[in-house]
């Protein structure tokens, strides 16, 4: 019974090991999207909020430089 316990607790232990790996490559993109408000919003956003506008500008950017998206 102890003997049988054991086995049975070591392959639990490797496959929740195994099911930790990731299958994928990680990829610099992984996490980013463009954004692409409204031309409605982008006019509030620049003439209300220009810091914010020019974040998002350069998130877009550097997505692009990053061959993110085109």
């Amino acid at each position: 019974m102890r003997r049988s316990a054991t086995w049975t607790t070591l392959i639990f232990a490797g496959l929740l090991a195994a099911g930790c790996q990731t299958t994928a490559p990680a990829n610099s993109c992984d996490g980013w999207r463009k954004l692409t408000p409204s031309a409605e919003t982008r006019a509030f956003i620049i003439q209300n909020d220009r810091p914010f506008a020019e974040q998002v500008a350069g998130h877009n950017a550097f997505g692009a430089g990053q061959k993110c998206w085109r």
